[in-house]
C-alpha cells in the first residue's frame, strides 16, 4: 500500500507534467531555447518520477520534503498556466 505522501508525490507529478504538456504558445510570444529546454526537463523530471512510483509500487519511497517542492511548483505552474517563462521571471 502506498503512503499518503507517495501518492500525493504522484499526483503532483503527474498535475505538473500534464499542465506543461498541454501549454500552448500565443500568437505573439517567441521560443526561448533555454526555457524550452527547463520546460522539457520538468517535463521529462515529473512524467519519469510519476512512472516510477507507478511501476515500483509500494517500494517507492518518496520525501514529505520531495513533496513540499512538488506542491509549490505545482501551483506555479498552474497560476502560470503552464508557461514556464512567466515561473523563471523575476520582477
Amino acid at each position: 500500500m502506498h503512503s499518503a505522501v507517495t501518492v500525493l508525490t504522484l499526483v503532483a507529478c503527474v498535475a505538473i507534467c500534464v499542465r506543461l504538456l498541454t501549454y500552448q504558445r500565443g500568437p505573439d510570444t517567441t521560443h526561448r531555447v533555454g526555457v524550452g529546454l527547463c520546460a522539457w526537463l520538468l517535463i521529462v523530471c515529473t512524467g519519469g518520477q510519476a512512472i516510477h512510483i507507478a511501476l515500483v509500487g509500494a517500494a517507492a519511497r518518496a520525501s514529505p520534503w520531495q513533496l513540499g517542492v512538488l506542491a509549490v511548483l505545482a501551483v506555479l505552474t498552474y497560476r502560470a498556466r503552464g508557461n514556464v517563462a512567466r515561473i523563471l521571471r523575476v520582477n
